[in-house]
């Protein structure tokens, strides 16, 4: 069965607090963004990081706004799932901007990255924000599927949808790139993070932060 939850942040208790003992082995847990497990790479990360490789389910993550990049560049990519992602651990995975995995027969379009919700004036090309090449490929990718996926797991929302969830927030370029991606794509189910919120926007698109949501 696969799962879906908000920003974990690196916090590892509070990560646990989060309805997961219901997770089996062939489970899979997707995070929508500031995972933060890898940032430092300090003791407390590292011990962190080996009791959640030892889950019998498998931990996969879009990047938000808030990640070290340059550090996750440095995994090995492998092929997972049909697509392309980064390995952290035996069984946590980074997954890469505009895939599409095959998921327990579910299309999964993935494209992490973002910028924080209040942020007016961000510096020029972020490493938190998907790149030119990088958004080519996943309008590739969505074409190559026939604009049609089961689920989107994003840390951003639409920018329509990020204006009717809080309208004090800032609404950045990939924000309305995901609106050409909501107005063109067939989806079943749209999980977004960077919000902080727990709320059904309508019955398809879902803001999630401390919930764990069935992705059916």
């Amino acid at each position: 069965m696969i799962y879906v939850t908000g920003d974990t942040h690196g916090d590892y208790e509070n990560l646990m607090n989060r309805q997961l003992g219901k997770l089996k082995k062939d489970d899979t847990l997707l995070v929508t963004g500031d995972f933060g497990f890898i940032w430092d790479n300090s003791d407390k990360e590292k011990n962190n990081l080996k009791r959640l490789s030892k889950k019998k389910y498998d931990i996969l993550f879009v990047e938000g706004a808030h990640e070290n990049f340059e550090k996750l560049r440095e995994y090995p990519e492998i092929d997972l799932y049909q697509a392309k992602a980064y390995k952290i651990d035996r069984n946590i995975y980074c997954l890469k901007r505009g895939e599409i995995y095959t998921i327990e027969g579910k299309s999964v379009f993935a494209l992490g990255g973002g910028l924080p919700p209040y942020e007016d004036e961000p510096r020029e090309n972020p490493p938190s924000i998907p790149d030119d090449d990088e958004l080519k490929y996943a309008v590739d990718n969505i074409r190559k599927h026939h604009r049609r996926v089961d689920l989107i797991i994003t840390h951003e929302a639409p920018a329509s949808v990020k204006r009717m969830v809080d309208r004090r927030a800032t609404v950045n370029d990939l924000n309305i790139f995901l609106d050409t991606v909501m107005k063109n794509t067939r989806y079943g189910r749209w999980y977004f993070g960077a919000l902080h919120q727990d709320r059904a926007v309508s019955e398809n698109l879902i803001c999630v932060f401390e919930e764990v949501h069935k992705a059916e």
